[in-house]
């Protein structure tokens, strides 16, 4: 079956079997990085947010061997377990004061999405770009919504890029607090044996590593950028830092104990962006380093 004939099925298979009233649209949706997906919604009883559900992941299930019904009984599994009975009112989005403490940040990488950047306000930073989101928890079931703030939103609401920075600094740690989690046991999993064993020391098998994220999971990377927050945790181990971009939902620390690993670590951010990352999902293609000294992150 073709992708093309496999949305089609899934189209007439939906309209008959989620009962009216009912609203199934099929929308192309532009990702990160220039990517794009086929992006299924199913508003029922005249509600106006629900998951969107993408069809090309659905799709490559389907080419990985498992049945159209299979496939079809999951994606209706995804929407029933994600959908929420509880609209939003959009037009408080017209109002500053409704949203100013829902400002947060996003990182992305800058090049990858040149296009996209010239529609959104945007502060680069090093080979990267903060974007900026309203987000917006919806319910326990439902879980949470983000709402892209594009140039317009500055003209509707009459702000600054430089106050939408500092909303977002200001609201990030506190509505998307971060999050530090010991790698080191999953590491030994998934790293080649011949670089775990270049980086630890021969006396201390515990070397520390961290995943870094916000309380979400949720465009986690962007916490780097949290005040003093890299700062804290060097004065704490007392080094600097290899910074691992692992998507654009989190980062690896790894302290900086021995000198000279930067291309060693760039070249296992490029073997995990490419077999274990979405493209959507990829940061970007090489290590940062973050300086005591300096109290900068360098590439």
């Amino acid at each position: 079956m073709t992708y093309e004939t496999f949305k089609k099925v899934i189209m007439e298979r939906l309209s008959y079997d989620i009962a009216d009233p009912k609203q199934i649209s099929l929308q192309t949706h532009y990702k990160n990085n220039g990517c794009s997906l086929d992006g299924l919604v199913i508003l029922e009883n005249g509600n106006n947010i629900a998951p969107t559900l993408y069809l090309n992941r659905y799709y490559d299930l389907y080419r990985d061997g498992n049945s159209f019904q299979k496939v079809y009984e999951k994606l209706l599994e995804y929407y029933e377990a994600n959908k929420s009975d509880v609209g939003i009112d959009v037009s408080f989005y017209t109002d500053f004061g409704n949203i100013q403490s829902k400002i947060a940040m996003k990182l992305i990488h800058y090049e990858k999405n040149r296009d996209f950047l010239k529609q959104v306000p945007h502060i680069r930073f090093l080979d990267l770009a903060l974007i900026f989101y309203c987000f917006m928890p919806i319910d326990p079931s439902a879980g949470n919504a983000t709402i892209p703030i594009y140039n317009s939103h500055l003209d509707l609401w009459d702000i600054s890029l430089d106050t939408l920075f500092q909303l977002a600094r200001e609201n990030s740690p506190r509505i998307l607090p971060p999050e530090l989690n010991d790698l080191n046991s999953l590491l030994e999993d998934y790293m080649p044996a011949q670089v775990y064993s270049s980086i630890v020391h021969t006396d201390d098998p515990l070397y520390p590593m961290f995943v870094l994220t916000n309380s979400e999971g949720l465009f986690g990377a962007s916490c780097m950028l949290y005040d003093q927050l890299i700062h804290s945790y060097a004065e704490r181990f007392q080094s600097d830092f290899y910074i691992l971009p692992s998507s654009i939902h989190e980062v690896i620390l790894v302290p900086a104990f021995k000198n000279e690993l930067m291309d060693l670590f760039s070249e296992m951010v490029r073997e995990v962006n490419q077999s274990q990352v979405a493209a959507e999902e990829i940061l970007s293609d090489h290590a940062y380093y973050y300086s005591r000294e300096k109290d900068t992150i360098l590439i």
